[in-house]
């Protein structure tokens, strides 16, 4: 591979991860070179980024601008701990980003709290526009109806959500014949935008601008897209610096107010750089999956995309959600939960479902009819289990009931 971008400022980036005595000594042979280049530092994993988090926290504590500590990680982990400037980098974000203006009414339904971060995020998003913000946060079901009641009283224009929230949340406009705010703007992140969100804001609010972010608590906003652009395409912020290695997405986060080491830092998506369709000239950046998908079940490696793909080969099925029960230990289960399309019949699809996915997934398939016919079944269901803290719904989770 060629030498990356000269511009890169590998010297201060050596200097920044001096600051990291548990991580430092990776460095001493970059160091040592006369004109070190960015391809001679390590990758980083999150494994990394765990151990050296005493060191980050004194990092922070060093600075004088001021930090949030904030979590990442779903419902199958504890969350992992990252340090983020004050400010958040807004500036810097809006100066690429600025999907609202002094005209719009946010409703911010990200929680806020337990350490999430889109919820303080879109707030110092919609404070640098001039928007007028309504920091509800997520909403049970049984008071939904009665707080969009009062969203409605406040003409909201625009709506920041995990893209599980945008379908929740419309879907129950839609069953309980409610008439929707006028949300001419709709603000995602936090996991890839689903076929089924995108079929429930086409029919609910056909003339919404779809605008979305991708990053991490560890790395902040990678990149961001709107109206235009593929909704798995993203324009790379310019204070991020972007490789792919075998299509694994590393990142190293330039801005001068960074924490966190994010020097080379392997996120765990795969990714390519492609044109988007929006039509503008610089290389943009395509998430296509997860890094590190496979999971052991029944003695077999499995990852878990193979098995959304065979259960969305049915037609009636809308999202897919793997829950495994007991994971590792002699009597494991895996129960595949599907969404069903409205008007048909669950009971049917759950069997020809769990035929498919034995079918296609046959090392899987071979596993379960051979030793543990009883560790596999297909469930349709209303809802998912999700992430109570980010709202985010997982693909995998592991020993949790439906909520």
């Amino acid at each position: 591979m060629t030498k990356t971008d000269t511009r890169i400022p590998v010297s201060a980036l050596l200097e920044r991860m001096a600051e990291f005595p548990s991580l430092s000594g990776r460095y001493d042979d970059a160091r040592a070179l006369a004109e070190p280049d960015l391809r001679d530092l390590p990758i980083l994993t999150k494994d990394d980024f765990r151990g050296a988090l005493p060191d980050v926290l004194n990092v922070a504590r060093s600075r004088r601008h001021g930090s949030l500590v904030l979590g990442s990680g779903g419902t199958t982990s504890t969350p992992k701990l990252s340090f983020i400037p004050s400010g958040q980098m807004i500036e810097a974000i809006a100066a690429q980003w600025s999907p609202l203006d002094h005209r719009d009414v946010l409703v911010n339904y990200d929680t806020p709290g337990r350490l999430s971060s889109s919820h303080n995020f879109f707030t110092a998003l919609a404070h640098q526009a001039g928007a007028v913000t309504i920091p509800l946060g997520a909403v049970d079901e049984e008071q939904l109806g009665e707080w969009l009641d009062f969203v409605g009283l406040l003409d909201a224009t625009a709506l920041n959500a995990t893209q599980s929230q945008i379908g929740n949340l419309l879907e129950f406009y839609e069953r309980t014949g409610r008439r929707p705010p006028a949300f001419r703007k709709l603000l995602w992140t936090g996991e890839p935008f689903g076929d089924r969100a995108l079929g429930i804001v086409r029919r609910v609010l056909p003339d919404a601008e779809l605008h979305g972010v991708y990053g991490s608590t560890e790395t902040w906003v990678i990149g961001h897209n709107g109206p235009g652009c593929a909704l798995d395409t993203f324009h790379v912020m310019p204070y991020q610096h972007v490789e792919l290695e075998d299509g694994a997405i590393l990142v190293t986060n330039l801005h001068p107010e960074c924490i966190n080491p994010v020097v080379r830092y392997r996120l765990g998506d795969l990714g390519e750089f492609t044109r988007c369709p929006c039509g503008r000239r610089d290389a943009a950046l395509r998430v296509v999956g997860r890094d590190d998908p496979q999971l052991k079940f029944l003695s077999i490696l499995v990852t878990p995309q193979e098995i959304v793909e065979a259960a969305r080969l049915h037609p009636a099925v809308d999202d897919v959600q793997i829950a495994l029960f007991d994971h590792g230990k002699p009597g494991e289960r895996m129960e595949l939960r599907i969404r069903t399309a409205r008007g048909t019949d669950p009971a049917a699809t759950e069997r020809e479902v769990h035929r498919t996915v034995l079918t296609q997934v046959y090392r899987l398939g071979y596993e379960v009819q051979t030793e543990a016919p009883n560790a596999f079944r297909v469930r349709a269901v209303e809802r998912f289990t999700v992430n109570e803290r980010s709202n985010k719904t997982p693909l995998v989770v592991k020993d949790s009931p439906l909520t």
